[in-house]
């Protein structure tokens, strides 16, 4: 699941004082290298500058959008000399917007682009770099595979408008179509267009392979045929149905998470015979998929509606139960809060087989990672949106040679951006002395 992370304010010195540019200002460079925000950078009179739309080696005119005193941040606006890789972005919002980075480059270098982030970040500690990261699963659709659009209300001038809010400038951008968002978003957004007055922001899911929509915040917009706030839609994963809570998380594309359970059942390669612990388990999806093959697959979740929608969602299926708490203390507790362990209980590996982690953008608590050192399963799987947190818990589990990282395959959720998922591989490597009293 992921949490949106606050970005610490700059206190040094300021680096752009002495250039004369400011917003609307145009100039020629040459750029650089693809930063983590996926944008390229350059130094113009000593100056740090992230351009938007570029690509390394270009020579471009470039806009300045704002001057920071740690940077200029500007956006391309004309090619002098192209990279191989540029394509004719179709999006006609496209750098205005800012949700899109890579629109302006190739499917096949945007693999390969989240590829090399991912593996910069496993370079950064000794320990994780013998490994070479897999090639980045590629997404079945590069455009239209968002199931959950979240606008932005315009005010004033702007107000009863629908769009987004450019993440440089702060400015509002009204959006007819949002080309990375299911066609039902895009008929919604259509909908209630220009009839929004009075609202901040409207979120609008949507159940890809069933068709059920959910619209929040519950709004006075009758007569257009939209309804809003439902509490809950319904979704499809390889042919089980899941309620998702408007609370609850859940991937934004559908057709990739069918991916990524695959890839997850294959790493983990089931023999029939594991007991599977799937932290921060959500509504439920690996927890239902995932058990046809192990024997026991026991969730843990803190969020009291997504352990609501994944009973639910397991209703049928006999080996999978939940446990509603954070995941830190739950397994700091383990086995003693295990349902099927008897106070004291002295169980090899805490009577797990594997453990899944699929932990908030932040990356594991750091108490999460001690149990699992302590606990020692014999596999653990992490599911990771945040390649930097990943590598720094990697690190953590690997650092002391119990564990040891055997793949990180890059999964593509998000095509067009610079975002990626990142599905990795340890294996225990020595089993040590078992000790599973009070660990907290």
């Amino acid at each position: 699941m992921a949490k949106r992370r606050h970005r610490k304010r700059y206190t040094g010195p300021d680096l752009t004082a002495h250039v004369d540019l400011g917003p609307g200002d145009h100039f020629e460079i040459t750029l650089g290298e693809i930063n983590d925000a996926g944008d390229t950078t350059a130094v113009t009179e000593g100056a740090p500058v992230v351009i938007a739309g570029g690509l390394p080696g270009e020579v471009v005119i470039a806009e300045v959008l704002k001057r920071f005193p740690e940077r200029i941040a500007a956006k391309v606006v004309q090619v002098l000399q192209s990279a191989p890789e540029r394509v004719e972005p179709e999006c006609q919002y496209f750098l205005t917007c800012s949700g899109c980075q890579w629109q302006h480059v190739s499917y096949g270098h945007q693999l390969e682009l989240k590829r090399n982030r991912v593996q910069r970040e496993i370079d950064r500690y000794e320990c994780l770099s013998h490994l070479e990261v897999d090639r980045t699963v590629e997404s079945v659709k590069q455009l239209g595979y968002r199931n959950h659009g979240r606008f932005t209300i315009g005010k004033r001038d702007d107000a009863g408008q629908v769009g987004y809010v450019n993440a440089v400038t702060r400015q509002f951008l009204r959006i007819e179509e949002c080309l990375l968002m299911d066609q039902p978003i895009n008929d919604t957004l259509k909908l209630v267009q220009d009839r929004m007055d009075g609202q901040t922001q409207m979120s609008v899911r949507v159940g890809a392979n069933t068709g059920s929509i959910l619209v929040q915040p519950r709004m006075n917009i009758s007569g257009l045929g939209v309804v809003t706030g439902e509490q809950h839609y319904d979704e499809k994963v390889r042919g089980a149905r899941f309620r998702v809570a408007a609370s609850s998380f859940f991937q934004v594309n559908t057709a990739q998470l069918s991916r990524a359970v695959d890839e997850v059942r294959e790493l983990l390669d089931f023999d029939g015979s594991e007991v599977l612990i799937d932290a921060y388990c959500g509504v439920g999806v690996f927890s239902v998929l995932l058990a046809p093959y192990v024997r026991r697959v026991i969730g843990i979740e803190e969020s009291a509606s997504a352990i609501e929608d994944a009973e639910l969602n397991s209703s049928g299926v006999e080996n999978v139960e939940f446990i509603e708490g954070k995941t830190e203390v739950v397994l700091g507790t383990w086995p003693e809060s295990w349902p099927g362990a008897a106070p004291g209980a002295d169980i090899e590996n805490g009577g797990m087989d594997a453990l899944l982690l699929d932990p908030p953008r932040v990356g594991c608590h750091p108490d999460v990672l001690k149990s699992v050192k302590k606990l020692r399963p014999k596999k653990v799987l992490m599911v990771s949106c945040e390649p930097a947190a990943m590598a720094r818990d990697l690190d953590l589990l690997c650092r002391d040679g119990v564990y040891r990282l055997e793949i990180v395959r890059p999964v593509d959720m998000f095509p067009q951006t610079r975002h990626v998922e990142v599905i990795s591989l340890l294996t225990l490597q020595d089993s040590g002395d078992q000790d599973f009293g009070d660990n907290r």
